[in-house]
């Protein structure tokens, strides 16, 4: 598909949702009018994060390359960092664009979501030892991630159907517990969100578990509640967290521990684990395909409107190789 299709069918879809909901949701505030629509910012923000098929590797030239060749789409083109303050403003737009997508492309056999934590690196160990005091002030450093390892940065959870769409997703610290990470997306999910933890195992002498200080946002983002199971690895478990989660209605199947009463069998175990595919074979398409270990945020709000516009990207273009009768996850060659 060349960019000419493509910016099109990006432009009819965010205009279509923004006539139906968007003028409502982003209404502004009195004030002087403004030189882009919001549909045209919204639209560029999204296809400013892919980093396959266009011609451009950043953000920044995908500004210089509208600026000097895409003036027939958008001839009121706004200068990079007037471009990127109105992108940050329309910041829920985005995140409601992802969840409409996602929800296009759900189907009565979606039987599950998968849930997993990933590092977000904000830059190297060295240059976070070096550079104290900067714009990465609540960063920290955490320890995982597929390859395993230290790095320095956030981690993001990260809900996926099925059908390999993202369904929701939280920013939190690095050497956060990945339980509280999720116990913050199913209690918002729930209705409100609650930094609320199983109480200790009564006659064990145990402490109550401290909730992380740093907070884990935004709430709008976690998606929509489903009344379908979880599936996670063992980053997750944990009988007493399993029984938590349920308040909230939500039922999270991990791998028990090997010496847990109702420890799995390896078949059950190897059941799991291939089902474990999905969500990597996400995290794959975003980092090849849009950057997305590569934030390059110099703000938190910065930071929350990128990653937005990465899982808006990302649900658009499964909805449109749907659309097209495409392989579903053929993202790296939608664009040519």
């Amino acid at each position: 598909m060349n960019l000419d299709t493509f910016m099109t069918e990006l432009y009819v879809f965010v205009d279509d949702w923004y006539k139906v909901e968007g003028a409502e949701l982003l209404k502004r505030h009195a004030g002087a009018a403004v030189q882009m629509s919001d549909s045209e910012v919204l639209t560029l923000a999204i296809v400013g994060q892919w980093r396959v098929g266009v011609p451009w590797r950043s953000e920044r030239g995908m500004g210089r390359y509208f600026q000097m060749h895409g003036r027939q789409w958008f001839p009121t083109l706004l200068q990079h960092s007037a471009l990127n303050e109105r992108i940050r403003l329309l910041w829920s737009g985005l995140v409601r664009l992802q969840h409409i997508l996602g929800e296009q492309l759900e189907s009565a056999q979606t039987l599950y979501e998968w849930v997993d934590c990933v590092p977000l690196p904000a830059c190297s160990l060295a240059q976070a030892e070096r550079e104290v005091g900067h714009w990465l002030w609540w960063s920290s450093i955490g320890y995982g991630g597929n390859h395993g390892g230290w790095f320095f940065g956030e981690q993001v959870i990260v809900a996926v159907s099925q059908a390999s769409t993202v369904t929701g997703g939280l920013v939190g610290p690095a050497n956060a517990d990945d339980r509280w990470m999720l116990q913050v997306l199913v209690s918002g999910r729930a209705g409100q969100p609650e930094y609320s933890a199983p109480p200790p195992h009564p006659g064990k002498g145990q402490q109550p578990l401290s909730a992380p200080v740093e907070q884990i946002l935004p709430v709008l983002s976690v998606g929509p509640a489903r009344a379908r199971p979880y599936l996670a690895d063992g980053g997750f478990n944990g009988a007493r967290w399993r029984n938590h989660w349920r308040h909230y209605g939500a039922e999270v199947i991990t791998i028990p521990p090997k010496n847990a009463p109702d420890a799995w069998s390896r078949t059950d175990q190897r059941w799991l684990r291939q089902h474990r595919q999905i969500i990597e074979t996400v995290f794959s398409r975003l980092g090849e395909v849009f950057g997305f270990f590569r934030l390059q945020a110099h703000s938190r709000w910065g930071q929350l409107t990128r990653l937005a516009a990465k899982f808006a990207a990302y649900n658009f273009g499964l909805w449109l190789n749907a659309r097209y009768d495409r392989p579903l996850g053929a993202l790296a060659t939608l664009l040519c």
